[in-house]
């Protein structure tokens, strides 16, 4: 097994913010560094996400789902709901 290891100086933490994530990963069996990867992937993951442009009811296009198909919205209606009076 072949592992990396590197020393990081992270400058200007809360110390506040620092001291909670500490606790939260001891509570969890965690290693500071091991629970710090965790949080750096997620921080990561969630600013992709950000960036990656969301689509709205409006941007969708309609389409033709074929023949036999005129009341479907009515019927999933009629099921969910219960038959009209």
């Amino acid at each position: 097994m072949v592992q990396c290891m590197t020393n990081v100086t992270i400058r200007d933490v809360d110390d506040r913010v620092y001291r909670e994530f500490k606790a939260e990963a001891i509570r969890r069996g965690l290693r500071l560094g091991a629970a710090m990867s965790v949080a750096l992937r997620q921080w990561a993951e969630t600013q992709r996400a950000e960036k990656t442009p969301r689509k709205s009811l409006p941007d969708f296009e309609p389409w033709d789902w074929g023949e036999g198909t005129e009341r479907t919205s009515e019927e999933i209606d009629e099921i969910l709901y219960g038959s009209k009076p």
